[in-house]
């Protein structure tokens, strides 16, 4: 039994409604009805009563609770008497991201300095699968929606435009979008699928490579090999890349921070995210 499945039972126990624990969890609903149902299981007993106004704790969760709110309570001392300072946070973060962005740069770096003792190991390229396989403790990914079954944050927005190179746009006619080489992300999932982008601003788009990869997409943009819908976050502290009618084809997205439910508890997953959404906004992230 992991300490994050008695999290969920105690935010569902406190507000009584899925939507409401899923809010104060950063969670998705269904996501928490599948801890529930996952503790009920283990525990084989009920634990709600689930009435259309809400969910209802049975004698079981009443009893359940109350063993809960003992173990929540020693743990809160213990976070508050060997976690209070930056300097009691130690050990390695893995942290993915879809670019080598200078403003996320600048947050990392900042990061670093208020919590000394914690190692960061960032790199750049970021999927669902590597934060279910551990592969990264967090990532941070501009999207429409978070992915599902993970935790997420929304941090702040950015702004999907599209990019050239310079030196691929060089003597091309920009205004004739039809005639550029497009690069599309595919799935729909997290991000837009920009093949949607592309047909709404170009009739007939020359689509010349197609990824489930964004940064492979992103790459392939930097080195010149076509046109694509970018994130600017991701792009716009590159020189050599030339936005093209941004008053006309874009598309808005959030900046979520993502991380596996099962480091819900950890305490520099924690000290992270309490760090972004407190300084975000210091390196010109909104």
């Amino acid at each position: 039994m992991l300490w994050s499945h008695l999290e969920f039972f105690l935010a569902t126990a406190r507000h009584g409604t899925l939507s409401a624990a899923a809010k104060e969890l950063d969670v998705n609903h269904t996501t928490v009805s599948r801890r529930i149902a996952t503790l009920e299981k283990e525990f084989q007993i009920k634990l709600f009563k689930r009435k259309n106004t809400g969910y209802i704790l049975t004698e079981h969760g009443e009893n359940l609770l109350a063993e809960v709110r003992n173990i929540e309570k020693m743990i809160n001392q213990t976070k508050s008497k060997f976690i209070s300072t930056p300097e009691n946070i130690v050990g390695k973060l893995s942290i993915a991201r879809t670019t080598d962005s200078n403003r996320l740069n600048s947050l990392l770096k900042r990061f670093q300095d208020s919590y000394p003792n914690v190692e960061i190991s960032s790199y750049v390229g970021t999927s669902e699968s590597q934060i279910k396989s551990y592969e990264a403790d967090v990532s941070i990914i501009p999207a429409r929606y978070p992915p599902q079954d993970m935790v997420a944050k929304k941090i702040g927005t950015t702004v999907m435009h599209i990019y050239g190179s310079k030196d691929y746009l060089k003597g091309k006619n920009i205004k004739d979008l039809a005639s550029l080489d497009w690069l599309s992300f595919r799935s729909g999932s997290v991000r837009p699928n920009t093949m949607d982008l592309i047909r709404r601003s170009v009739n007939n788009p020359n689509i010349k490579f197609a990824s489930d990869s964004y940064s492979e997409i992103l790459e392939l943009t930097l080195a010149g090999s076509g046109v694509a819908f970018l994130a600017d976050l991701d792009v716009e502290s590159n020189k050599d890349m030339q936005i093209i009618a941004p008053q006309k084809h874009y598309q808005n997205l959030h900046i979520w921070l993502v991380f596996h439910p099962d480091l819900v508890s950890n305490p520099r997953v924690q000290a992270f995210k309490k760090f972004l959404i407190e300084n975000v906004n210091a390196v010109g992230i909104n």
